[in-house]
């Protein structure tokens, strides 16, 4: 059974107030009209949870509600997907490939199918918007490269990835 429940809220349930960051609070789960509804309480207003609550917890306000990662949008990322297009130098494949995975999960680009030549496999890939198609080889890449190229991509210093 799956239950979407949303994240911790902004502002407490009871007075209204906004959670700073590094404030504790309590999260009270209560079905209301046969749905699970959260509710965030801030700790000067807690009173214990509700009759009926199927549960609470006490939990932290992240310290930044900020990610620490800058946001990259598609259309950059699927433009320096592109720039990298047939480039010889090997890191710069590599770099590629991490971008092709992430430019499919934000659905950028579509598997249309695997392909093979020489013994290689090649993911082929279309642009949503009818970009294509492109050709990207399969790579072997230890957890340690994916995380060096993904901090690379998210470093703005692309020319470190040459």
């Amino acid at each position: 059974m799956d239950f979407n429940i949303r994240p911790l809220a902004r502002h407490c349930a009871e007075s209204g107030r906004a959670f700073q960051p590094g404030e504790y609070c309590w999260s009270v789960l209560i079905e209301q009209d046969g749905k699970l509804v959260r509710r965030d309480v801030s700790a000067e207003c807690w009173n214990g949870p509700p009759d009926g609550a199927i549960g609470h917890w006490k939990c932290q306000v992240p310290l930044s509600t900020e990610s620490n990662r800058p946001k990259l949008d598609s259309e950059s990322l699927f433009e320096y997907f592109q720039q990298l297009d047939e480039s010889p130098n090997p890191v710069q494949q590599q770099y590629r490939y991490v971008l092709s995975l992430l430019l499919l999960r934000k659905k950028r680009l579509i598997l249309e199918e695997i392909v093979e030549h020489d013994d290689q496999q090649f993911m082929r890939l279309i642009g949503s918007t009818g970009e294509g198609p492109f050709e990207v080889a399969e790579q072997e890449l230890s957890e340690e490269q994916i995380q060096r190229l993904q901090e690379q991509l998210f470093s703005n210093d692309r020319k470190q990835a040459a």
